[in-house]
Order: structure tokens, then sequence, then C-alpha cells
């Protein structure tokens, strides 16, 4: 017998924190904070934007960065998390991974560490409410240095099994290869977090799926695979 798909259980992996806040919600936090938001994050919701060409990129980042900048407050963590969770119970999920760069919002909540607990605490509180599961992944931004991806992959190594049960690569996809990250993703493999971040194409798989199956056993990998250095 066919079932209504809202029915049908569902997993929500890989919702970027920022990209999951209500558009209300957007909305209703840069007119109390007095952020100007452009008309493509108002009335020109949602933004149409070209995902072929770094002009679309470079677009799309602006608009995420405005958007982050309302949350200020650690009622704004509060809230994004508890109202992501009711959206995802009514659209029939069970489990949310939300994922967060701990960077990008350090300089208001705290520092990294402060920041991740913050995140954590939230999930925890929109988890009781709701009945939705939900993990935290632990992001690095592929542009910076592969030396803040392994001081975020510490981090998210610490609170493994406490609510961060991954850790991975965002921003621009076409920047920062993922060899250039073995040694990050290596120690976050090690505490048997899920990895993830990988660019598209084939001149990847063979690498992800090296570092997946590693993952997957709880080891860090040790063949050489693609260009990811042993």
């Amino acid at each position: 017998m066919a079932r209504p798909l809202a029915a049908l259980p569902k997993a929500h992996l890989h919702l970027h924190f920022t990209g999951a806040m209500r558009h209300a919600t957007l909305v209703e936090l840069a007119r109390e904070r007095r952020v100007h938001l452009p008309d493509a994050l108002v009335s020109g919701w949602p933004p149409q934007l070209s995902g072929t060409d770094e002009r679309g990129w470079f677009r799309f980042q602006r608009l995420y960065d405005i958007a982050r900048s309302v949350l200020r407050e650690p009622a704004d963590v509060f809230r994004l998390l508890a109202e992501t969770a009711a959206d995802e119970r009514a659209e029939g999920s069970g489990w949310l991974e939300i994922q967060v760069d701990p960077s990008g919002y350090a300089a208001r909540f705290g520092g990294l560490t402060p920041t991740v607990e913050l995140a954590l605490e939230a999930a925890r509180r929109a988890e009781a409410a709701t009945g939705v599961g939900i993990g935290v992944i632990i992001a690095a931004n592929r542009t910076k240095h592969p030396l803040e991806a392994r001081t975020l992959a510490r981090l998210a190594a610490q609170y493994a099994g406490r609510g961060v049960t991954g850790f991975g690569l965002s921003n621009d996809e076409r920047r920062g290869a993922a060899a250039d990250f073995a040694h990050a993703f290596r120690i976050a493999g090690r505490a048997g977090l899920t990895l993830t971040g990988w660019p598209p194409g084939p001149a990847t798989c063979r690498c992800a799926t090296c570092w997946m199956r590693a993952c997957r056993s709880r080891s860090a990998p040790t063949t050489h695979c693609c260009s990811v250095p042993g």
C-alpha cells in the first residue's frame, strides 16, 4: 500500500548550520539587529544562483555570510536548532546531522570550544523537545590553511561520542584538494568520526572510498590512494 512521502522514515544528513535557518527567522533577526539584507534574501527569495561558475559561488558565499551575521546571541543558536528540529519532525525525519564551521562563529561566541559546546547544547535541547536525533559535524574551511583543519579535527575528536558525529570540509569544492587535509582527516578518522566534504568528480572517488572504508572500520587508512599521503 502506498504511503505519503511525509510518513516515510527519513534522515537528513549534512545540513549546513546557517542554511538551516527559516527564512522568516532570518528576516526577523536581521530587522532586530539592523542588518541590511539584499533583495535576494528578502523579496527575491529563494535567490537564483548559478552553480557552474565562480561568480555564482561568490554570490552564494556573500549571501550566506550576510545570513550568518544575524546570529549574534546564544539564544539565536538555540532558536535555530529548535526550529530546524521541529521542521525535521514535521517532514518525518528522525535523524539530523547538522554541519557547522566553528571558526565562522568563534569571534562572537567566545572561541572555538565555546562555539562547539553551544551548538551541542542547543542540539541536545532541540533533540529533547522534538524527539529528532541530532548529530553535529565539525567542518573546516577548505580555503584556509590545512593547519586550521587539524585544529578543528582535534576539537571534533574531543567531542566524539558526546554529540559530534563527523568531520569534514566546507566552502568552494573547487579549492583545497582533499589530499591537503589528509592529516586532519586522519585525526578525525582515528576518533571514529564520519568523514565528509569530498569534492565531486571521479578524480577523488577512489580517495574518498579509501577514507570512508577506513572510517566505517573505525581506523585510520593506511593505504596510499590517489594523492593522499600516507
